[in-house]
């Protein structure tokens, strides 16, 4: 909430589970004294006492087509000064999170360059990557040679049409919609917890190649343990939401469509042409055929409700996991073989229990309300999603 007495600049309130935070003007400071008294319906009266050291300032604009390496810190890890518990970060391309000096995630404030130059055009910023298992191993992708336009922890709508025109937000291949990172709001270290919160642009593209933001996206990315009395780092849980506001003046309409919302690319390994292949034949047999082996496929789905990606795909499961073989060895060994993701929605949701979208031979999955039919985002109105990511080794 925001309050500009007359000749003052404004005074906001912040709110960052479990903190909050003061604004003045463009500074965030935090563990303030705040009073508020309410002098009638229309007069609010805040008083506040801060610690003169900003949490967090504002971010400086960066234009981000112009891609820097995600690596900004150069000093070798045995180097650096030990750090214990959970803790967020901010350098010139990305936050960074961590858990002691093992690197959790990282929100790409700046577009990472492709390894293959022919995929430049699906740079964006604004998506978590790289995702990591507590015990170091790589969950998550980007650029992946058969959908470079996927990009680890991301949110896009895909089929959407605003002011009669077609929007698609998702594949950047078609230059019609494009999201973006725009400002970081907040970090937030606590004992147990780090967070982050930070805003996201969903512009439109038209024929000419002008940009019109149409949505306002603000991610709430707060990491923790899964179980705080296990400091072993068994797993972790990332409490993710968004909320997407049209400040527009016209609705964005998102279509009834088989895919699109919050999506998650799984590591680049786990798609091979021989699991491709096997997956194609199952699937041509309407799964009649036995499911082929995580050692051919690299990765497989299973839901709360015990299905794979045939039958889970458009359910509406209490959680939904994709995990993978992350080093060479035996896959059987499961506690060093596997890792994975396993989302799970928010039951307040207004879509819970959220459709899925499982796709029949690749390793991503989104989270799709647009499944259950067409609906409007309206001028001034927000879009809101919220659910968790536990990130673990071994099966879910």
């Amino acid at each position: 909430m925001e309050i500009t007495p007359p000749g003052h600049v404004p005074v906001s309130l912040v709110c960052v589970p479990p903190s909050v935070i003061v604004c003045i003007g463009t500074a965030m400071f935090a563990n303030a004294i705040y009073h508020c008294r309410l002098l009638s319906v229309a007069v609010l009266v805040i008083t506040c006492t801060v610690d003169p050291a900003p949490l967090v300032a504002q971010s400086a604009e960066v234009n981000p087509a112009d891609a820097k390496s995600v690596d900004d810190d150069k000093t070798p890890a045995s180097q650096r000064p030990a750090t214990v518990g959970f803790h967020c970060t901010q350098t010139e391309s990305a936050l960074i999170v961590s858990y002691g000096d093992a690197e959790v995630l990282r929100y790409n404030i700046v577009a990472p360059k492709p390894t293959d130059p022919a995929h430049s055009v699906y740079q964006r910023s604004g998506y978590i990557h790289p995702l990591y298992s507590p015990s170091g191993k790589l969950v998550s992708g980007d650029f992946a040679p058969d959908h470079p336009h996927q990009h680890g922890l991301f949110a896009a709508w895909t089929n959407t049409s605003f002011r009669g025109k077609p929007v698609d937000f998702w594949n950047q291949g078609k230059s019609a919609g494009l999201v973006l990172h725009d400002r970081v709001i907040a970090i937030d270290n606590q004992q147990h917890t780090a967070s982050f919160q930070v805003g996201l642009n969903h512009a439109a593209i038209d024929e000419d190649g002008n940009r019109t933001v149409i949505l306002d996206d603000v991610w709430t990315v707060a990491v923790s343990l899964a179980d705080q009395t296990d400091q072993t780092a068994a797993r972790y849980v990332i409490d993710f939401s968004i909320a997407q506001t049209n400040i527009t003046e016209h609705p964005l309409t998102i279509n009834e469509y088989h895919y699109g919302g919050i999506g998650f690319r799984g590591n680049n390994d786990w798609y091979t042409a021989a699991g491709t292949k096997a997956l194609n034949e199952q699937s041509k047999s309407k799964s009649k055929q036995p499911a082929p082996p995580i050692a051919v496929t690299r990765h497989q789905f299973l839901t709360s409700e015990g299905h794979d990606r045939f039958q889970g795909n458009h359910s509406r499961p209490d959680w939904t996991s994709l995990y993978g073989i992350v080093q060479a060895g035996d896959a059987d060994d499961q506690d060093t073989a596997l890792a994975g993701i396993k989302f799970r929605g928010d039951p307040n949701d207004l879509f819970y229990p959220h459709p899925v979208r499982l796709h029949p031979n690749k390793p991503y999955f989104s989270v799709s309300p647009c499944v259950l039919g067409t609906f409007d985002i309206n001028p001034g109105d927000t879009f809101r999603a919220r659910g968790s990511f536990e990130i673990f080794d071994g099966q879910p």
